[in-house]
Formats: structure tokens, sequence, C-alpha cells
């Protein structure tokens, strides 16, 4: 029982607000203006909203990318990582094409995650991946560094008239990542 306390203790965001700012944002997947960040009211994770990343073939390869800097505003003490990232689209493979869903993310000086999903046609629905890493990898105690966050849709393969896109029917076009915070040591 004591260590499922100390391990819940770990677990817990820190006192106070958690606030997010975007340090930069580029690629052909999210024009300026086109993406919006922001956190969850329990400070457990963090929405990355776009409304024009979207793909298309048109018969050939095509991708579009997006890369987001962020830097999560929290009490000293604390530290973080992503534990699981929910991607949501919608994907219209139809010949021999096939939809590559791509994301890695990183601290600067510390190893990347990577995850990818593929998708082949046809196809002509919506899309959802729950990436969860087998180790969580959680950024520096002492020397914040931001967090970077690449995104990547990707068609291959002939298929004239697929698309993919960071979207669904319900127009709610957003990846979300849940965080897992850590207490330093003292």
């Amino acid at each position: 029982m004591l260590v499922v306390v100390a391990l819940l203790a770990f677990l817990v965001p820190p006192p106070g607000p958690v606030t997010i700012d975007v340090a930069g944002v580029g690629g052909s997947g999210c024009p300026a203006g086109t993406t919006n960040v922001a956190m969850s009211p329990d400070n457990e994770a963090f929405t990355v909203t776009y409304s024009d990343f979207l793909v298309q073939g048109n018969g050939s390869e095509a991708k579009r990318s997006c890369t987001i800097a962020l830097r999560i505003n929290h009490a000293a003490g604390y530290t973080y990582g992503i534990a699981a990232t929910d991607y949501r689209g919608f994907a219209h493979l139809t010949g021999k094409a096939r939809g590559v869903v791509r994301n890695d993310y990183w601290f600067p000086g510390f190893p990347t995650r990577h995850s990818s999903r593929t998708y082949q046609a046809p196809m002509s629905d919506n899309w959802q991946v729950t990436d969860m890493p087998s180790g969580v990898a959680h950024g520096p105690c002492k020397d914040r560094k931001p967090l970077t966050v690449e995104t990547e849709l990707k068609l291959t393969g002939k298929g004239s008239g697929s698309f993919m896109t960071m979207d669904s029917t319900d127009s709610s076009v957003s990846t979300t990542f849940r965080l897992s915070w850590k207490r330093c040591a003292e």
C-alpha cells in the first residue's frame, strides 16, 4: 500500500497553475495562424488544434508536416514527459495508396520518441491512433527546455483522389498529449 501511495504522489501534477506557450511553429501542415495549443484544466494534458492540416496525393507521393516548440510553465521541482498521444483524422485512400501518420517529440539533448501508423486503401473513414510509448522520457529538472512535437501526414503509392487530414466528422481537429509528471530529486 505504501508503494502505491508513493507512486501516486510521484505522478501528481505540480501545484498551482500550469500554462503553455508556443515558442515556434512551422511546416507545410500548419501555415501561420492555423494551430492552437491549450492546457487541460486538470494540468494532465495539452491539445494541439489544427485548422488546415491536409495532404492530397493526386496519384503520387505527398506529405505535410507541422513542427511546434512548446514551453510548459509549472512550479519548480517537477518535470514532465509524454505518457500517451491521441490523434484523430479522416482518410480517403483509393487504388494502392497508403496513408501514414508519424509523430516525433523530444527535448533538446534527450532521446526522440517516434511513432507511426499506416492505413491501406481502400479506405474512406475516420481514423484514430493512441500512441503509448514503452517508457516515458521526462525532460530535465533544472534547465527547462522546450518540448518539440513534429507530426507528419504522408501518402504513398498510386491512388488518385486520395487525401488524409488531421480532422474528423465532428470538426474536432486536434491531437491530445497526455502528460506524465515527475517530482524532481531535491
